[in-house]
């Protein structure tokens, strides 16, 4: 499944990571999607996640946990 995490806090890179390692596509949203800390977080969470602009991170996901 593909899930949109709508911030790029701590709340929600462990949200993120912890739906990456169950096996599911995750993109978070930011104003700043190349931000170092939002990279880092990819590095760490594997080749399921992935970051993009609010409006696009929006589009893609099929769910997106508040």
């Amino acid at each position: 499944m593909k899930f949109g995490v709508l911030g790029s806090g701590v709340v929600g890179q462990a949200l993120g990571t912890g739906l990456a390692n169950l096996g599911h596509q995750v993109k978070m949203a930011s104003r700043d999607p190349d931000r170092e800390d939002i990279r880092d977080w990819i590095s760490r969470s594997g080749s399921n996640a992935s970051a993009g602009k609010n409006v696009d991170v929006a589009a893609w996901c099929d769910i997106a946990p508040l």
